[in-house]
């Protein structure tokens, strides 16, 4: 299309030419003394148009041809570096490993892994071996030491041993100890977190190990009646 634009004045002037040329020509035909130079001038107006003809196409060629060279360089078209792998890598490290490799990072978001220490790389985007250009910025996935708080269950006083062990696992939380007090058998009566009473719906650490507090199925008679052995 852009072609078409760069050659269609040209053609338009060399039309224009070549019927000027051809008039002058009719015109003139009668005229001896004038005959010669129309020629002349027609061989001249032809050897212009030529030029200009064949100075279009050149441009036309050479025109694309260096700018898709000075784009190729510029966008660096076939230059491409590959992500290294940086899972398990300390951000530090990581941004290191990125500059060497002339990339650049982002942090996406933050995550918790047990046993992953603070800032260590859980994820990457793009994969490791990817094929980027330079200056790409490579999104990461950081670890934080800190667990994301769940709520805990409604089992306090309303519901036995085996139903809250259920609920507590899928909630992520660990059964770490079970204590008993004098009630109904295997009935839950209280929660305790690093040595605190909980209630239902309290917020803790995801994870958090927890000590349960059931019946031992032993009652202890609230009103007991003393008869004296003399009464009678």
């Amino acid at each position: 299309m852009g072609l078409i634009f760069v050659i269609a004045p040209e053609l338009y002037y060399f039309c224009k030419i070549i019927v000027v040329l051809i008039m002058n020509k009719n015109l003139n035909k009668s005229a001896a003394k004038s005959k010669k130079g129309s020629k002349k001038e027609f061989k001249r107006g032809l050897i212009v148009v030529l030029i200009n003809i064949l100075a279009i196409f050149l441009l036309a060629f050479l025109i694309p041809f260096f700018t898709l060279n000075w784009l190729d360089s510029y966008t660096r078209h076939d230059q491409a570096y590959k992500v290294p792998n940086l899972c398990g890598l300390s951000l530090e490290d990581a941004k290191s490993l990125l500059a060497k490799n002339k990339l650049d990072y982002a942090v996406l978001e933050y995550k918790h892994k047990d046993g992953a220490v603070e800032n260590e790389v859980l994820e990457q985007r793009p994969l490791a071996d990817a094929k980027v250009k330079e200056g790409r910025r490579i999104m990461l996935v950081l670890n934080t030491i800190r667990k994301p708080k769940q709520g805990l269950p409604p089992i306090i006083d309303n519901c036995s041993l085996r139903e809250a062990e259920f609920r507590l696992a899928a909630a992520g939380f660990v059964v770490e100890k079970i204590d008993t007090i004098e009630g109904e058998r295997e009935w839950v009566y209280e929660l305790l977190y690093d040595g605190r009473k909980m209630d239902n719906g309290t917020a803790i650490p995801r994870g958090s190990k927890v000590t349960l507090v059931i019946g031992s199925g032993e009652r202890v008679l609230e009103d007991t009646i003393m008869l004296d052995s003399n009464f009678f």
